[in-house]
């Protein structure tokens, strides 16, 4: 069964989902950084942004290698694949990752959905990834059977 491609609407309704998550963790990173420092960082630290940006790296690419789902895209039944529908490699993931990451984590990427012919984000378009929407649980139980 080929799954059909999530929409625009469900990708940012995962995104504010995963944003929430995303603050959880970098304050969590802040709190490290202050603990071992014992002072704060002064606003503009280039080693603190991307010590920070590595984090999300690490917390993305973690979950689309491992299950192609990050617990947003989880939490609406959304998937990563590549364009074969295999799970993305950390190569792939890492590429998606940062071309969202310059295309403002995503939001502008999103915008290009609505003049790509097959419906893909920017991100997904350049790194030859697709988020795939999966069935409701009854419907994936009579897959199955």
């Amino acid at each position: 069964m080929q799954l059909p491609p999530a929409g625009v609407g469900v990708r940012v309704m995962a995104l504010v989902y995963e944003s929430l998550l995303l603050l959880a963790i970098l304050f969590a990173a802040t709190g490290l950084v202050l603990l071992v420092r014992q002072a704060a960082v002064p606003p503009g630290t280039v080693w603190f942004e991307l010590y920070l940006l590595g984090w999300m790296w690490a917390y993305f690419c973690y979950c689309w290698v491992k299950s192609g789902q990050s617990l947003g895209m989880l939490a609406w039944r959304l998937m990563l694949s590549d364009a074969q529908g295999n799970r993305v490699s950390l190569a792939r993931a890492s590429l998606r990752f940062f071309i969202a990451s310059a295309l403002g984590f995503g939001l502008l990427g999103l915008l290009w959905c609505w003049v790509d012919e097959d419906g893909l984000a920017l991100q997904d378009r350049l790194s030859k990834t697709r988020v795939l929407r999966l069935p409701k649980a009854a419907q994936r139980a009579k897959l199955q059977e």
